[in-house]
């Protein structure tokens, strides 16, 4: 949300490029109740975020994930279909994570967003079938990259693909970063 704030604000002075960051890159088995409990620590970015919204802890029927490849590859596949598709995917996404608390390492749910999202679901399927492959390569690609900047967790912003962000953080730190790692290229690029 915060991001998106900022991009206004921009304009066309900053691009956002979205990448793929694991927090589980291998399936894992976790009890419901342990899973309920690990989420009570999104109140705390909910509190930050007034915009974002949670639903913490885990409720309803849904186990938990077992890993983060399985939306990472839909979030792959949504994005052949373009950018503005993969935006309606990103967020029907989160919100069947976050607020519908829905097991997004499902195939059916990661179906579902589609639907959710107007993407064809037996051409979504298809898409991903094809090229399930290719996605899990730029997946981990993006994984690697991520780790190689000092990412460990989300959200985490790298300007220039020099400078980190971690966490969250109001936008006018945003703001504030961009205009001194601004400087700082300027500076750089004047010798």
């Amino acid at each position: 949300m915060r991001l998106e704030e900022l991009a206004e604000r921009e304009g066309t002075e900053i691009s956002l490029e979205w990448k793929s960051f694991l927090l589980r890159p291998a399936p894992e088995q976790r009890t419901l109740s342990e899973f309920t409990e690990y989420t009570k620590s999104w109140q705390r970015p909910a509190g930050l975020e007034p915009r974002a919204e949670f639903n913490s802890p885990w409720s309803g029927v849904s186990p938990p994930p077992s890993h983060s490849l399985p939306a990472a590859i839909a979030s792959k596949t949504a994005g052949t279909f373009g950018s503005e598709t993969w935006g309606r995917y990103h967020q029907n996404l989160l919100r069947a994570y976050f607020i519908d608390n829905r097991d997004i390492s499902s195939s059916e749910v990661l179906l579902e967003v589609a639907n959710e999202s107007n993407i064809d679901t037996k051409l979504f399927e298809a898409t991903r079938s094809a090229g399930e492959k290719d996605f899990e390569r730029e997946v981990f690609a993006d994984y690697n990259e991520a780790l190689n900047s000092g990412v460990n967790g989300v959200p985490a912003v790298v300007i220039d693909n020099r400078y980190l962000i971690s966490g969250a953080v109001e936008v006018e730190h945003y703001q504030k970063a961009l205009t001194h790692y601004r400087e700082i290229r300027d500076a750089e690029n004047s010798r």
